[in-house]
């Protein structure tokens, strides 16, 4: 690959990069602070590789054809959850809490002795209808 080639890979790779990092930063942007952690991070890496792929010249590695593919295709990925980002507002699976992550304390010890008394109840049913059979 000549030098000129690869400058225009370099440059190509801008618009994409520039896409990347402002659809992740809007999102950052518009999480609520009960935001799920791995939504903070997955958008935490989108925009870190946004950068990445800008800064990548300056280590000697200079993009090819496959990698400027790449770089747009990872703005097309973005773009197909464009909906459930409308208005800035998160979509409930990012800051959905499970039903147990809900319950305090006391409550998750509760039914967790509740479900045991269940199976308990269940195994006893069982050892009571062999003894009949036997």
């Amino acid at each position: 690959m000549t030098w000129d080639i690869a400058r225009l890979y370099a440059l190509a790779i801008w618009p994409a990069s520039a896409a990347i990092f402002a659809i992740a930063g809007c999102r950052l942007n518009a999480m609520p602070k009960n935001t799920r952690w791995p939504v903070v991070v997955e958008y935490a890496i989108w925009a870190a590789i946004a950068v990445g792929m800008v800064l990548l010249p300056l280590a000697g590695e200079w993009p090819g054809p496959g990698m400027v593919l790449l770089a747009y295709s990872l703005v097309v990925v973005l773009l197909c959850s464009a909906r459930a980002w409308a208005g800035d507002v998160a979509p409930d699976e990012a800051t959905d809490i499970s039903a147990l992550e809900s319950l305090a304390l006391v409550q998750r010890i509760e039914l967790y002795v509740l479900r045991q008394r269940a199976r308990a109840g269940a195994l006893w049913q069982r050892l009571k209808a062999r003894r009949v059979r036997s």
